[in-house]
Formats: structure tokens, C-alpha cells, sequence
């Protein structure tokens, strides 16, 4: 039986500041402990990634500091980095180059790996292992009891299992994402889930690598699934396995991460403004995220579109995140591919052309008309 359920992460979530920082506290001291000490914080510059490294020096003052520097952040948050004397690494491919030979990151990451991924089919020996994603878009992801006997080389049988009632309480998967299939089938662009990968996560591993040290990192289960299924695999601490690290701020909310941050008077990034109470609840000023400035997955459900701020305070990036573009030749085209559909009703992707970005910009813009034209014109508000 999993140590970790939904109703313990409720329970965690409801406590007060003060009980969620002692238990944040012992995670990171029993994580250090299991490691001896080898150990890093993972800095992003972000709010709650100062949150945690504010907690983590409490009870390891001279711990290292590692930041990745995408060139994707707001230079203020570089300077949050620096000004926390973080070492920093760097990825080898810059992002003008993972979208041309990946694709644009685009909804989130489950939909552009599952888009990525059911594109992809070219051959019958591939059909096992990425039929799972196609499936997800045509909305025919099979329940429990049918998924138990299906291939284990499919890519995504643990997650399929996560998350669902009793056998036979459901007729479809939680994963299915058939409300994407226009964009998975239609548009004339690259769809990735690559871009973190190779700005963020392969820097560090390659640190983590040379260094043999593991990383604390401050992210929280309410920003996503597959956070959520990380802690319900692992709780906040995960000491084994091919992800190892620590996320003991994996139970706090965004209402905590600010009440922290104004209790303490912790200096975070300019560009997030000050935290205020508004309508009852703490919020702030400026931009309500940063991570990745030109990242388009979750742009669909901004309550203030980030494009729109990134063009009140950095028109120039604004300019190249939007505008260029350009018509390429496709280099997955595949001359006389069958356009009939398969037993599931898929239709293979293969346009002669498509949408990339070019020396004059990522052309974001383009890429946003095509899916406002289906999902409607303000579905993602850039202009």
C-alpha cells in the first residue's frame, strides 16, 4: 500500500505556516542526512525557490547554490542568482534552437509530450511504445481493468494507473486530452515538451553528475499533475530511483510561499513587485510568475496575460518572443504517407511546411493565431 495518499497531502496542505516550516525543516535536514551532506539548492530565482533557499540556509548556512541559466529568464532574476552567489551552468543548445528542432511549448507538458510523441509514429516498431499518446488525443485511453494487460513498453502505464478510482468506476482515463487533437493533428508547427529538458534539467544533471551532490528543489504539487503524482510516489524526499531530490516545499501553498515571504520581509525579484492583501488573500504587485519568459504552457489560463506584462516591462524580448517566424520546409515530411485514418481514427501529421522561428524572432504570435482561430480569439491573450 502507498505510504503517501491524497488525503495525507490535504492534511499537510491545511496546516498553519509555522507547522509547515518545521516539517519543511526536518525534510531538508533528513535529506541532507541521507546524503551526508551533499547536497545543493536548485535556484531558479523565482519566489518560491528563495523561499527555499531562505529555509535550507537556516539549517545548512554555507550549502551550494546552483542556478541554470536558460537565457530565457528576466535579467532581474539573473541578478537575483548572482546576488545569491549561485554557480552557474549552462545548457548547450540556446532556445531559437530546441523549437526548430523540437517544437514550441505550448498548453503544458503532458499535451506537447503527447502530441510530440503520437506524431512521432512512423514505423510499426514504433507503434507499441508511443500508441499510448495517440489514444490520449482520440480520447480512447482505455479504463483500469482494460490498461492492465496492455504493452509494458508503453511509455506511460505507471501514470495511466495513477490517479483513477475503483476498476470499472471509469470509462476513460484522466489522461486523455482528445480537446487537443486539432492542434495534435492540424497545425502546421512543432509541438515539444523538450524545452526544459534541455535548458534546465541536463545543466544540472550534468552538475550533479561531476559534483555527486543532489538538489533541493522548491517546487509545489498544486502547480501541477505530475507534481502531484511525484509526491504521491515519494512524499517530499526522494532517495532513490532515477530522479533523486528533495521538494519539502511540495505541501505549501501559494498563500503560503507569500505569507512567508511578508512575515520574514525576504527579498525577492523586482519584477514580482510587493506582496499585498487584496480580497482577502495575498497576492503581488508585479508579475504574478517568471520562470521561462517566452514559455507557453499555461498561457491559456493566465488570469493577466504574461505576454502583455513582458510587453509593459520588457518590450524588446516581448518583440522577439512574438513576432519573426518563418514558412520551412518540414523535415518530417514523408512523401505519400497514408492521410486515411488508422483503427482509432488517428490522421498522420505531415505537412509539406511548416511554422518556425526565425533570425528575426521565435514568431510566438503566428503560433497563437492558428490556436485562437479553433479555440477561440482570446483562448491565449498575447496582443
Amino acid at each position: 500500500m502507498n505510504e503517501y495518499t491524497n488525503e495525507m497531502l490535504k492534511e499537510l496542505q491545511s496546516k498553519t505556516l509555522d507547522e509547515k516550516i518545521a516539517i519543511s525543516l526536518t525534510r531538508i535536514l533528513e535529506f541532507a542526512k541521507h546524503f551526508e551532506n551533499k547536497v545543493y539548492v536548485s535556484y531558479s530565482g523565482g519566489k518560491d525557490s528563495t523561499v527555499l533557499l531562505d529555509l535550507v540556509r537556516k539549517v545548512l548556512p554555507n550549502v551550494n547554490v546552483v542556478f541554470s541559466n536558460t537565457g530565457l529568464e528576466y535579467p532581474e532574476i539573473q541578478q537575483m542568482a548572482r546576488k545569491n552567489n549561485a554557480k552557474i551552468v549552462y545548457p548547450e543548445m540556446g532556445f531559437h534552437k530546441v523549437i526548430t528542432k523540437y517544437g514550441y511549448p505550448i498548453i503544458s507538458k503532458e499535451v506537447s509530450k503527447a502530441i510530440y510523441y503520437a506524431r512521432k509514429i512512423r514505423e510499426r516498431e514504433r507503434e507499441r511504445e508511443y500508441s499510448c499518446y495517440r489514444k490520449m488525443l482520440l480520447g480512447k485511453y482505455p479504463e483500469r481493468k482494460q490498461y492492465l494487460n496492455v504493452e509494458k513498453n508503453c511509455l506511460e502505464c505507471d501514470k495511466m494507473m495513477m490517479g483513477l478510482d475503483e476498476v470499472g468506476k471509469k470509462t476513460k482515463s484522466a489522461f486523455n486530452k482528445e480537446k487537443w487533437l486539432p492542434i495534435a493533428r492540424d497545425m502546421p508547427f512543432l509541438v515539444s515538451h523538450y524545452c526544459c529538458d534541455v535548458m534546465k534539467k541536463r545543466p544540472i544533471h550534468k552538475y550533479e553528475k561531476s559534483s555527486s551532490m543532489y538538489g533541493y528543489i522548491g517546487t509545489l504539487t498544486s502547480e501541477s499533475r505530475l507534481r502531484k503524482q511525484a509526491w504521491l510516489k515519494h512524499g517530499c524526499n526522494a532517495f532513490d530511483g532515477s530522479k533523486i531530490s528533495s521538494q519539502p516545499l511540495s505541501f505549501w501553498t501559494e498563500q503560503d510561499i507569500l505569507e512567508y515571504i511578508q512575515r520574514y520581509n525576504l527579498e525577492i525579484c523586482s519584477v514580482y513587485g510587493n506582496v499585498v492583501e487584496k480580497y482577502g488573500e495575498l497576492r503581488l504587485t508585479g508579475v504574478q510568475r517568471t520562470g521561462c519568459i517566452y514559455c507557453g504552457f499555461g498561457c491559456h489560463l493566465d488570469k493577466e496575460s504574461r505576454y502583455l506584462k513582458l510587453k509593459e516591462t520588457h518590450p524588446d524580448k516581448y518583440n522577439y518572443c512574438i513576432n519573426g517566424g518563418q514558412w520551412i520546409d518540414n523535415p518530417f515530411y514523408v512523401p505519400g504517407l497514408s492521410l486515411e485514418p488508422d483503427e482509432w481514427g488517428w490522421i498522420n501529421w505531415n505537412p509539406k511546411q511548416i511554422w518556425s522561428p526565425s533570425k528575426d524572432g521565435l514568431g510566438l504570435g503566428r503560433v497563437f493565431d492558428m490556436i485562437n482561430e479553433v479555440y477561440g480569439e482570446n483562448f491565449i491573450v498575447y496582443k
